[in-house]
Formats: C-alpha cells, sequence, structure tokens
C-alpha cells in the first residue's frame, strides 16, 4: 500500500526497469548532464572539448571562454547581448571590442558557465527551452511581480531563482 502511495506522490513519471537494458550510473547521469551543458553553450562551435566533470568546468573557468559562446548562449536564452553584458556587469561595447576567438576572463567565464547550468535545470523543470525563455521573462508574485532575469545578474540572485524552480518541480504555488 505504502509502495502505490509513493509512487502517486512522485511528480516524476519514471520508466520501469526490465532488465534489457543497463541503468544509468551516476557516471552516466553525469556525463549526459555535463553533455548538454556543453550544448547549451553552442556545442563543438562553442567548447571543442568534452566536459566530463566538475575539474573541466574549472579548468575552462580558469582558461575563459570565447566571446562566440557567450553569444551562442544569449542566442539560446533569447536574449539581446546588451542584456547577457549587463548581467555579466561589463558594457555591451566592452563585449563588442572583443574578436569572436578572443577569451573572457574567469570572473565573466564563471557567470556564463552559471548562467548555462542554470538555464539547463530551468529547461530540465519546465519541459522544454521554449517554455523555459516564457518563464525567464514572465513576472512572477514571488519576485515581487519581477522577471527571474531580472536577478540573474548575481550569483544569489540564480540561487533565489533556482530555488524558485525547485519548488515549481515540487509542485508548490510559485
Amino acid at each position: 500500500m505504502s509502495y502505490i502511495w509513493n509512487m502517486k506522490r512522485t511528480s516524476r513519471k519514471t520508466k520501469p526497469y526490465h532488465g534489457t537494458e543497463e541503468p544509468l550510473t551516476k557516471a552516466g547521469e553525469a556525463a549526459i548532464q555535463y553533455e548538454s551543458l556543453r550544448v547549451i553553450l553552442g556545442g563543438n562551435k562553442g567548447i571543442k572539448k568534452m566536459i566530463t566533470g566538475d575539474f573541466d568546468l574549472i579548468s575552462l573557468t580558469r582558461e575563459g571562454i570565447k566571446k562566440s559562446t557567450l553569444k551562442s548562449l544569449a542566442a539560446y536564452l533569447g536574449v539581446s547581448m546588451e542584456t547577457m553584458s549587463s548581467l555579466l556587469h561589463t558594457s555591451h561595447r566592452n563585449i563588442q571590442r572583443k574578436d569572436e576567438e578572443e577569451l573572457l576572463d574567469t570572473l565573466k567565464t564563471e557567470k556564463v558557465l552559471e548562467l548555462a547550468a542554470f538555464a539547463q535545470r530551468g529547461i530540465e523543470v519546465i519541459g522544454n527551452r521554449q517554455g523555459f525563455i516564457e518563464w525567464l521573462h514572465s513576472p512572477l508574485i514571488v519576485l515581487d511581480n519581477k522577471s527571474p532575469i531580472d536577478f540573474l545578474d548575481t550569483s544569489f540572485g540564480i540561487q533565489m531563482v533556482t530555488k524558485i524552480l525547485g519548488r515549481l518541480e515540487q509542485g508548490v504555488y510559485s
């Protein structure tokens, strides 16, 4: 009886395992997660090497990402480069001056990776990219009728909006 009750309470639909396919290990799930992060950042055009774990993210942050990767993320999120520049706390002109292949500094790279991870989580919760983009630009009561994108310029804002996504995933009115 408790098994049925627990199945009703879960919001995620799971596929039963029949023993014919290999279940994903934590490493396999992580590999898929990092690959989808790479896709959000422009795939092979944006980041050439594979991201297989946190060490790769740290290394990538230290090396820097190209301006073209930033443009890919802006396009993926459906925001202008002016908006993306303000999220990175830099002038749009400063970004415009950079060549497409020029690397961003460590702090901007870290913010771009953080935004990409947030987008990945948002798409996972909302269900699709277009729905996530609409949600990102919609005023929310819980945010004092401001849009989630208005809070993505700080790490604390990203954490707050990520918590709201978690509440949505659990079915809590937000």
